[in-house]
């Protein structure tokens, strides 16, 4: 087993020295910085103008929003009574966002913190956990529908 596995490094290696070096080596192949990667995230997210918006619209700035709402709304209307239906609108928003809440899918990088059991490795997430018994398959399966 170490002889083949020592075979395969060498082949690897082997592969490695024939490859192009200096200014012949295709683009895909040199180093991002770090840097000029936010930089180009950046200006692709500007140039779309409605994704910026869409990244912040999620439940928790409803529920703020229509906290806000409700608080103004009782307040102003003091000042003006009309101003009580802005209050029940900030208790609409607010419901809105619980139930939101609820039926919202959480990004991958969520997922990796609730689970500990996995990790990103090259921009993917391995799972390190056991693969889950029957009744815990069966369970998600319901609890997804």
């Amino acid at each position: 087993m170490a002889d083949r596995i020592e075979r395969e490094i060498e082949e690897i290696l082997s592969k490695l020295e024939d490859l192009p070096e200096g200014d012949s080596a295709p683009e895909r192949r040199r180093p991002v910085s770090i840097l000029a990667h936010r930089e180009s995230r950046r200006a692709s997210a500007a140039a779309r103008p409605g994704a910026r918006l869409g990244s912040r619209l999620n439940p928790a700035t409803f529920l703020l929003a229509g906290a806000g709402t409700v608080i103004g709304g009782l307040l102003l209307s003091s000042v003006w009574a009309p101003l009580i239906w802005a209050a029940f609108g900030g208790v609409v928003v607010f419901l809105g966002g619980f139930i939101a809440a609820f039926f919202r899918r959480p990004r991958p990088q969520e997922q990796a913190q609730a689970n500990p059991n996995g990790h990103f490795w090259r921009d993917r997430y391995i799972n390190d956990a056991p693969s889950p018994g029957p009744l815990t398959r069966l369970a998600r399966r319901v609890r997804r529908r």
